[in-house]
């Protein structure tokens, strides 16, 4: 990618070199050893759709040229899949829209998988609902797949035609990622070269659901908060292991965004349901929501380098304050004026994994 005209160009072109250095990196894993690379595939994906789908739109205003020359098909799909990084964010969507999908997951799987047997007492041991697991942590579930994957509406009524589709999303994503990513010097270690088997697991949802986090909760929102804990576990069991230096600002990144949008969504929730919820969950959530860090993430000047994180593109306010030699350009200093990228960095994993931690408390499961 050619220099930009200003130091906004210049931040954005290097900050989509990472994040598509990062993706090249894992991708090339998945190639070489596929048979443990379907679940991690599953819980990337909404990363690899938001850095494909920001990266394309950025670069069409940046570089045109290259741009035009990438392979760039399934913009729907992936851009909706994008979307679920924000989880209650989403201004077309919102708590109750998302609520929503997940309601229609789980009757979705319902009526795939439940009372289709002949034999009426083998009912009560059929299974709806699959988990992942990984060094013992929940990394996803089927119906966290189905949100991260953005499938259509009755896609488990036909998994030949399902399997057809997300063939085709997955080489779309590879075939850009390949492209975009080939002129740069991408090729060194992924977390993916020391990853371990997951472990599966099946399981009722309606029995699963009476059990987890908070009775005053519909399951629609247990299965949201599920989510939520299924992403941070994902960047602190699976990325922890991350430790070439060319991923750091692609995995701060990842993290950063979404605790950023995990803590909004919990507190929208908590906005929601506070009078329906016992007094653990409360105090749990209280316990999250007015934590020092989980402020300073939403804090100040924290829109504008979220934004930034996901678009790019530096806010014009910012640009004087940037530069191309400095730790993560300076974005950190811009925004944190008490921080630099080391100490952010920092905490921003140490805060992943205490989150993660505490979700999985509040879980029970």
């Amino acid at each position: 990618m050619s220099s930009g005209a200003g130091i906004k160009q210049d931040v954005a072109r290097l900050l989509i070199e990472r994040d598509l250095a990062f993706c090249r990196r894992f991708l090339e894993c998945v190639v070489e050893d596929t048979g443990r690379a379907v679940v991690p595939i599953f819980c990337m994906n909404s990363y690899l759709s938001l850095i494909i789908h920001e990266s394309y739109r950025t670069l069409k205003v940046n570089n045109p040229g290259l741009a035009a020359s990438l392979a760039y098909e399934h913009e729907e799909t992936i851009q909706r899949a994008r979307l679920s990084v924000k989880f209650f964010d989403d201004s077309k969507t919102g708590l109750d829209k998302v609520g929503d999908a997940f309601a229609r997951i789980i009757d979705e799987g319902r009526q795939a998988f439940l009372g289709n047997t002949w034999f009426p007492p083998a009912r009560w041991l059929q299974t709806d609902l699959g988990e992942f697991r990984y060094r013992g942590r929940l990394v996803a579930t089927t119906h966290t797949v189905a949100f991260a994957m953005a499938l259509r509406a009755d896609a488990l009524q036909d998994l030949p035609a399902l399997r057809q589709e997300l063939s085709a999303v997955a080489r779309a994503q590879s075939a850009y990622i390949s492209q975009a990513a080939g002129h740069l010097p991408w090729r060194g270690p992924s977390f993916m070269n020391s990853i371990d088997a997951v472990q599966d697991r099946d399981r009722r949802s309606e029995r699963h659901f009476n059990r987890i986090f908070d009775a005053g909760l519909p399951e629609k929102m247990k299965v949201s908060l599920t989510a939520f804990q299924c992403f941070l576990n994902v960047l602190d069991a699976m990325l922890r292991d991350d430790d070439n230096p060319a991923s750091a600002e692609t995995v701060f990144k990842l993290r950063y965004i979404t605790l950023y949008h995990v803590l909004s969504s919990l507190e929208k929730l908590r906005d929601e349901y506070e009078n329906a919820l016992g007094p653990e969950s409360r105090s749990l959530l209280a316990t999250m929501l007015d934590h020092p860090v989980s402020a300073e993430i939403r804090s100040g000047e924290a829109r504008h380098f979220r934004n930034t994180l996901i678009h790019y593109t530096p806010a014009e306010h910012l640009a004087s304050r940037l530069s191309t030699n400095a730790p993560y350009y300076g974005l950190v200093e811009a925004c944190f004026p008490d921080r630099d990228f080391p100490s952010l960095r920092t905490t921003v994993a140490e805060h992943t994994r205490w989150m993660a931690a505490t979700m999985d408390q509040w879980s029970g499961a």
